[in-house]
């Protein structure tokens, strides 16, 4: 039996980019495929993979095709491009943008950039709520709940909001629907426009929240409907 991962208790972009590795991963079970069954569907190696989705370095945009298209996922498709390239951004200013495993100290600048980029994110204070964090329906609602306060934004704010990025008054998202949106009771994924629209009004990432809403909804998709004989051979 593989032993668990270690669980990514930091913030940033590397580690978001981790997450959202680990978590497509789990959306291509049941059963989990093991980093080795990822391997064989590809050129790079196990530990490779680990890499990745550890959370420590930036993968090589390579591994994370083959991290994602072993996965059953698509590439070139949001939020793996935005999720790299911001992942790709922070470890430049580390000085560390290649995946690697040894055992030296890393150099002093790099350990300077880093405890500055900790003290800046302590100054701004805890990272918004993760959506790649729901397995779900009831999860990713809550997950859209905790964002909201986050935010420090109410309902009644949402659905101005909605009017005002769309200009058109009768695209104002309703209170009812936002208000249900939020309720983590129902077993159903919410409406997506009704997801844009909170996301939006809480300045949060879109790319990441509709990205996990379509992993979740294909997922419970398939779950329910399973394909024809000829497509799961």
């Amino acid at each position: 039996m593989a032993r668990p991962e270690k669980p990514i208790t930091w913030d940033g972009p590397i580690a978001d980019l981790a997450r959202g590795l680990r978590r497509l991963r789990e959306l291509a079970g049941p059963p989990i495929p093991t980093y080795a069954q990822l391997a064989e569907r590809g050129t790079f190696s196990r530990s490779v993979l680990a890499d990745a989705a550890a959370g420590y370095r930036c993968p090589s945009w390579e591994v994370v095709t083959h991290f994602v298209t072993a996965c059953g996922g698509l590439p070139d498709q949001e939020p793996w491009p935005a999720l790299w390239r911001l992942a790709q951004a922070a470890a430049v200013q580390v000085g560390d943008v290649t995946p690697r495993r040894t055992g030296r100290a890393a150099p002093a600048k790099s350990r300077s950039s880093a405890r500055q980029a900790t003290v800046t994110a302590a100054q701004q204070g805890p990272a918004p709520p993760d959506p790649w964090q729901a397995n779900t329906p009831q999860e990713y609602r809550y997950q859209l709940s905790l964002l909201r306060v986050w935010a420090g934004v109410s309902i009644p704010e949402i659905c101005r909001m909605s009017r005002s990025h769309e200009g058109d008054r009768h695209s104002e998202v309703a209170y009812t629907t936002v208000h249900d949106t939020l309720n983590a009771k129902f077993a159903r994924m919410p409406p997506l426009r009704a997801v844009r629209a909170i996301v939006a009004a809480c300045e949060a990432d879109l790319d990441q929240w509709v990205g996990a809403w379509r992993a979740i909804s294909l997922k419970r998709f398939q779950q329910d409907n399973p394909p024809p004989a000829s497509l799961a051979m």
